[in-house]
């Protein structure tokens, strides 16, 4: 089997792996683009002299890596949107407390969380 089926097979392979986590491990996440950089550049460099029969299987790979792609960066995008909420969340408690100069009341942190 041709090199550049491999390696789209271990595109196709490591999306899976990210796809079947629930939670959003940035370390996994960061290994995940790591991988595919480097196969990408090696993709870039290759010959990419393939027979009928391996370019439909690659042709099959890319179709197979583009719509998980898709599904990884709405699911990306989804955990990109909740962090900006617990950040401003955050902010406004932190001017909360500012303004409070030292009056901790809880009601006060539930009603602004």
């Amino acid at each position: 089997m041709a090199t550049v089926l491999r390696d789209l097979e271990a595109i196709r392979d490591e999306n899976l792996q990210l796809l079947a986590v629930t939670d959003n491990d940035i370390r996994q996440i960061k290994k995940w683009g790591e991988q595919r950089e480097l196969i990408f550049a090696r993709l870039r460099a290759a010959s990419l002299q393939l027979s009928t029969q391996e370019r439909a299987i690659a042709t099959s790979l890319v179709k197979e890596i583009v719509e998980q792609d898709a599904v990884i960066c709405a699911r990306l995008q989804q955990h990109q949107a909740n962090l900006s909420r617990k950040r401003a969340v955050a902010a406004k408690m932190r001017q909360a407390l500012t303004a409070s100069e030292g009056c901790h009341s809880f009601v006060l942190l539930r009603r602004v969380a």
